[in-house]
């Protein structure tokens, strides 16, 4: 295959293994909805993590945990193949969310695309308008941020703010926690990493409905770093701009 001569093959025979039109294999972590299950409500919390005091720990953790899954970044491949990247690619979402217990928590991860992407070649993921976590009554918990990766680690596309801007018609677009006040947002992890087996966490875009901020968060030595893009214009419902504040 043209452009793989330095590609490792066992890495490039375990991306081939998954083109096949057999149903996904189920991934540690991720939910897909069975018959008669409530695709518009998300189980959680996810197993094995938090719950955290602050939702920036939560982020730390939320974010290697789903570059990890499988073909959650391949950016390292587009070079290479781009063909083959843009087959594997997925992208996963979930939920972090506030708790009555003053905690962030994170629901469980989903790869589900809507048909029409999938047949479009386009990496998508549906995430769920709600949280099922059955400690709680659906009315208690408060919905922070909408988590997801880009494999490629582009910026957000229209999609992506036309999702959280009308989740915002439906959740608090601002949430009182025990650490001051928190607005919903839409995340967006990528990594640069060149090791397919393990991918670093980069850093993330980040997309607040109420102020129409986008922003980028870049991590160098443990520490984060935060770019003002500016504040998003729709020029049509396709397309948008980013103007200086």
């Amino acid at each position: 295959m043209s452009g793989t001569k330095r590609f490792p093959m066992r890495l490039l025979a375990m991306l081939l293994m998954g083109l096949g039109c057999s149903s996904p294999k189920p991934v540690e972590g991720v939910w897909r909805p069975g018959p008669g299950e409530d695709a518009n409500h998300i189980p959680g919390p996810i197993q094995n993590f938090g719950p955290f005091d602050s939702y920036a720990d939560a982020l730390k953790a939320a974010c290697p945990l789903i570059l990890s899954k499988p073909n959650a970044t391949v950016g390292y491949l587009q070079d290479l193949n781009p063909e083959l990247a843009a087959r594997t690619a997925t992208e996963y979402c979930a939920w972090l969310y506030y708790t009555p217990e003053h905690k962030y928590e994170l629901s469980m991860l989903t790869d589900l695309s809507r048909p029409d992407d999938v047949l479009a070649n386009r990496k998508t993921c549906v995430l769920p308008t709600f949280v099922d976590d059955t400690r709680y009554a659906q009315g208690e918990l408060k919905y922070i941020f909408a988590l997801h990766n880009h494999p490629f680690g582009s910026k957000f596309s229209p999609m992506d703010l036309h999702f959280i801007e009308n989740k915002a018609s439906i959740h608090d677009w601002e949430v009182e926690t025990r650490n001051g006040k928190v607005k919903l947002a839409i995340i967006a992890f990528f990594s640069k990493s060149k090791n397919p087996e393990s991918p670093t966490c980069d850093g993330f875009y980040q997309y607040v409905p109420s102020t129409r901020e986008f922003m980028t968060w870049t991590q160098t030595g443990g520490h984060w770093d935060r770019t003002d893009y500016g504040i998003i214009r729709w020029i049509d419902d396709k397309t948008y701009k980013i103007e200086g504040r």
